[in-house]
């Protein structure tokens, strides 16, 4: 990694600041948004799925203490399975949740790819000088 400081807040700001130096406000905007994403994609995301994953084994060993230290207690071991349910369903939300803005983020980067693809394409011209449709070309 280039930057040894807390999340590479550092390298973040440095980048931005490079980007921010340009005079193109569109540029500078997606130049901007593009950093963020990075950031957030390489420091932030990997953050918070270790935090809910460690949130889960927080409640899943909390309910099995719970469960085990019951010694016949309905309500102690019903809160205990509720523990360990409830962690698993968050869980299980926090990946979903996860993974939905992982495929919105790689559409918008593929939407954005193919309009930088066909931004300079222009249609065909035929030996009259017309343009032509696909249908023409078969």
């Amino acid at each position: 990694m280039a930057d040894e400081g807390l999340f590479g807040l550092e390298d973040l700001s440095n980048k931005l600041n490079n980007s921010v130096g340009t005079g193109d406000t569109e540029a500078m905007t997606k130049a901007v948004g593009g950093e963020l994403q990075g950031w957030l994609q390489n420091y932030i995301f990997p953050l918070m799925i270790g935090l809910v994953i460690f949130a889960t084994v927080l409640a899943v060993f909390y309910g099995g203490f719970l469960y085990f230290t019951a010694y016949g207690d309905e309500n102690k071991a019903t809160m205990a399975k509720k523990s360990i349910t409830y962690g698993f369903i968050g869980l299980f939300i926090a990946l979903v949740a996860f993974t939905i803005t992982s495929y919105v983020r790689q559409n918008l980067d593929t939407k954005q790819a193919e309009e930088k693809l066909y931004q300079g394409y222009t249609a065909p011209i035929t030996q009259e000088g017309t343009y032509t449709t696909g249908e023409d070309l078969f």
